[in-house]
């Protein structure tokens, strides 16, 4: 399969220089404890993404350091994301700033659509894209993560091995233990990886190995997943002056929820979050998820004002904003003469759905189900196995 990859590096960075330009010309770390993204520059001076942020400014002491704010930038790259797929019906993200899109059957060359992609990409927002063209994810995420922004690297058919053997083993998806081991044995680049006997590749490092060893071959079966459309209400509210109080934010959010559930019309709703634009350029973002599907405003607002309360925003605000998720109709349940075991099955699936509300699709809520097997085994092992919830 042929895929177009569109990377923006440093999307963070780029990020924060969009809404706050008094950062443009200046070194740039985004984090807290640690660093989260740095610009080009912070990089030279051989900061790093991981590191402590106190050595992070002992190496560029005169960067300018601004808090993460990944809500933010999930909601910017959402909106690219929404872009791309008016070039292919297939998109996945692969990380923020970074996407994937099936080429194949299209009737525009893949070179020439990722031309295009960054043109747009480009025009509409901003932001300078680079591009890899490769068969599979892998050789077109380092293909397009080693290429100059605002141009397109493709690699042919057949030649992904020869393409990914030079390049330093940072680019496979390996666990800094295992990228530690490969140096100690000398093993610096992916083609080093490649030339080993896979047999002793799993037995060093497991199935992990066995995943590296396979992408530094070239063999990537890795199909693409299409995003989940969702139908989603959102309002928003510009205020007219920065509000402080937490009186006139509850205010504000409270008008808006009335806003969203009128916009939804008779649509169910399971889950709302709650967003604020600070005055100095920061966000706020609260999600708040529902214990069953709600059609009335008030009892929404009910479990909102609470959660917003919990954790109030710190700064003046200037912007709200509410939007509502996983909108659907009334869902019924059937009931039984005796609830019994029935009736706490159902209050688990329940709280499965709150959960998986929660999550999102780079960090998914994981939920399993013990299963027995074999309980009458010596061996404990095979007494009881851990399986998938959605799945048992």
């Amino acid at each position: 399969m042929t895929i177009a990859c569109i990377s923006i590096q440093r999307f963070a960075v780029e990020a924060e220089r969009h809404r706050r330009k008094s950062t443009n010309g200046y070194l740039l770390l985004v984090g807290e404890n640690t660093v989260y993204d740095c610009s080009l520059g912070a990089e030279v001076l051989n900061v790093s993404r991981g590191m402590r942020m106190s050595e992070a400014i002992g190496l560029c002491p005169n960067a300018i350091v601004v808090a993460t704010d990944r809500p933010y930038y999930e909601r910017l790259f959402k909106k690219i994301l929404d872009y791309l797929e008016s070039f292919s019906p297939v998109v996945q993200a692969a990380g923020i700033g970074t996407a994937n899109l099936a080429v194949d059957g299209l009737p525009t060359p893949p070179h020439r659509l990722a031309e295009e992609i960054i043109s747009g990409v480009h025009a509409r927002f901003g932001f300078m894209a680079s591009a890899g063209i490769a068969d599979g994810k892998f050789g077109a995420e380092v293909a397009a993560k080693t290429a100059r922004p605002g141009t397109v690297k493709s690699v042919a058919a057949g030649e992904v091995e020869a393409f990914l053997g030079p390049l330093p083993i940072e680019h496979l998806p390996a666990s800094e233990a295992m990228r530690w081991r490969l140096a100690m044995l000398g093993l610096t680049t992916i083609g080093d990886v490649a030339r080993l006997p896979l047999g002793a590749v799993q037995a060093q490092f497991g199935t992990e190995g066995k995943h590296c060893w396979e992408l530094a071959q070239g063999l990537d079966l890795g199909q693409l997943q299409p995003r989940v459309s969702e139908a989603t209400v959102v309002r928003r509210m510009q205020l007219p002056g920065p509000a402080m109080t937490i009186d006139a934010i509850l205010m504000g959010i409270e008008k808006l929820v009335h806003a969203t559930y009128a916009a939804a019309g008779s649509r169910w709703v399971r889950k709302a979050v709650v967003r604020v634009a600070f005055e100095d350029g920061g966000s706020w973002e609260v999600p708040v998820a529902f214990r069953e599907a709600l059609s009335d405003p008030r009892d929404a607002w009910f479990a909102i004002k609470n959660a917003v309360l919990r954790s109030p925003p710190e700064w003046p605000v200037e912007e709200l904003e509410v939007e509502l998720v996983h909108l659907g109709g009334e869902s019924g349940k059937q009931a039984t003469m005796f609830e019994g075991k029935g009736k706490l099955w159902r209050q688990v699936e329940e709280a499965v759905r709150q959960l998986d509300s929660q999550g999102d699709e780079e960090s998914p809520v994981a939920i399993g189900k013990v299963i027995s097997l074999a309980p009458r085994s010596r061996i404990p092992e095979r007494r009881a196995a851990l399986a998938d919830f959605a799945e048992s």
